[in-house]
């Protein structure tokens, strides 16, 4: 990942309900930990939750989702997920992220999302100050 561009990162428990018969953490699990330490990043660069739905701005929808699942969280780890500002273009933008149990690497994954109007779900170009500053 990129080191220069904006990061967010948050903390999870791996809870009995993120996890399948065997104590390790489910395939979904990841990703729902992505999508809000995503969210978080969003948020902390000036696209708030609120401001994502029917907002002037569009609202980020996903688009593709690559993931490599290295590792396994199991019940009662503590994990970090860690996102990071990808490519940055006219209408999408990616983020990248690990999922990092101790020193290890769980999970990557890259994400690209488009700006869409929900309204007429048409494109939209992307917030011109993300441009400008990442693009």
């Amino acid at each position: 990942m990129s080191e220069s561009r904006p990061r967010a990162e948050r903390e999870f428990t791996v809870y009995f309900f993120d996890t399948d018969a065997g104590g390790v953490a489910h395939n979904l699990t990841y990703l729902r930990w992505i999508e809000a330490a995503r969210t978080d990043l969003a948020e902390l660069l000036g696209w708030g939750i609120g401001e994502m739905v029917g907002g002037e701005h569009g609202c980020p929808v996903l688009t593709k989702t690559e993931v490599e699942y290295l590792k396994p969280a199991k019940l009662g780890d503590r994990v970090k997920v860690s996102c990071r500002l990808g490519e940055v273009g006219k209408v999408r933008f990616c983020v990248e992220s690990e999922v990092i149990r101790g020193g290890d690497v769980c999970c990557r994954a890259k994400q690209e999302l488009a700006s869409v109007d929900l309204a007429t779900g048409k494109p939209k170009p992307l917030r011109e100050d993300w441009r400008k500053k990442h693009g």
